[in-house]
């Protein structure tokens, strides 16, 4: 009987140490990631989610093609501010962009924190929930690129990608 209650007892610390090695790596990582990078940091602001995805539906109904991609409408936006939203799981609208035009691409998730790689603009940055970061980029090589999150969101994470066409 001993035995048993030690086994037993056994197996809850491994339940224990897993789910706290688990919770300190998914709160530690995006702290180093903000803290400790050798990158230099976006320029930021504070939003709201309702704020943020108001200029986007702006944004998107005054440049929408008519055309979607995967269920998300793509915009022909001209150069000057844009907006990209992440949220779970996905990157929110599909933009197709000017080959030599200057943007200002500003990014902000609106449910969890998520990254966000982009090798046309070479960013890879944290969004945080409240706040916005903005990345200028001139495109110069036509393309379709992908975006991809960079921070474990959820379950579809490794699914989470979005597109941006570049004529």
């Amino acid at each position: 009987m001993r035995v048993l209650r030690e086994s037993v007892s056994d197996s809850w610390w491994g339940v224990i140490i897993l789910v706290t090695a688990t919770l300190t790596l998914v709160s530690v990582m995006p702290a180093w990631r903000w803290v400790w990078s050798p990158e230099p940091r976006p320029v930021t602001y504070k939003i709201t989610a309702a704020s943020f995805l108001t200029q986007l539906d702006s944004m998107i109904a005054t440049y929408w093609t008519g055309d979607l991609i995967e269920d998300i409408p793509l915009v022909h936006p001209p150069p000057g501010d844009i907006y990209l939203a992440a949220q779970r799981f996905r990157f929110f609208p599909v933009l197709e962009l000017e080959m030599g035009r200057t943007y200002r691409l500003h990014l902000a998730t609106t449910d969890s924190v998520h990254g966000f790689t982009f090798p046309l603009a070479q960013a890879d940055l944290l969004l945080v929930p409240g706040s916005a970061a903005v990345v200028t980029l001139t495109p110069g090589v036509s393309g379709r690129y992908a975006l991809q999150c960079s921070e474990y969101c959820g379950l579809e994470h490794s699914r989470m990608k979005g597109w941006v066409f570049v004529k």
